[in-house]
């Protein structure tokens, strides 16, 4: 009887065990089939620069096989001649000790009528906005560029310097004014307004609303 008892213990320890290891195993399924497609480095820096260029300007970017940091800028002649300098200063900095120090930061013009009509009206929206939004600032002497990340971001840069007494004063109110340019009827046809984060930099690119 005793002998019996523990051949019964034994398969249902067995038993127990066995199901033990195949939730392990169906939770490690699981786990894979939740987890997000990996992203590689030069994903994550392509992103880094294009989110930094885009404070600024109106721009696309990626590498090609000849190791080349491709900069796509939407403009005519004059403005892509004018903001080359710099947009290559700030992608170099960037990449300068990483992967993709070694590639050659190139430039291509997109002629915006020439575009696809999802991307074309992203960018016309995003330059309707801008242009607004300088005129509603027009007064204010210290307003540099104006770059738009469409719907997520619009970054001021301006002249502001941390030092000055009244830098968080006069950052805010640039603030409070874009707000109400954002809510003004020239701008009833931008949509989903309200997921534009407003950024104010002063003269060293920091963040001071």
């Amino acid at each position: 009887m005793l002998k019996k008892l523990l051949i019964i213990a034994g398969i249902l320890i067995v038993g127990i065990a066995s199901f033990s290891l195949l939730n392990k195993a169906l939770e490690v399924d699981s786990s894979i089939e939740e987890q997000e497609p990996l992203v590689t480095k030069e994903e994550e820096l392509l992103k880094e620069v294009k989110e930094k260029l885009a404070e600024k300007y109106v721009i696309d970017i990626k590498t090609t096989s000849k190791k080349e940091l491709l900069i796509q800028v939407v403009g005519d002649e004059e403005y892509f001649n004018s903001v080359k300098k710099d947009m290559e200063s700030i992608a170099k900095n960037i990449i300068k000790t990483s992967t993709l120090k070694d590639y050659t930061v190139v430039f291509e013009r997109w002629d915006l009528f020439k575009m696809p009509e999802e991307f074309k009206k992203e960018q016309k929206e995003i330059l309707h906005l801008g242009k607004i939004i300088m005129e509603g600032l027009k007064d204010y002497d210290v307003i540099g560029n104006i770059g738009t990340h469409y719907q997520k971001s619009i970054t001021i840069h301006t002249s502001i310097k941390s030092s000055d007494k009244d830098a968080h004063k006069l950052a805010m109110e640039i603030e409070e004014t874009v707000n109400e340019v954002l809510h003004s009827k020239e701008l009833n046809s931008v949509s989903h307004i309200d997921l534009y984060e407003i950024k104010i930099l002063n003269v060293k690119g920091k963040v001071v609303n």
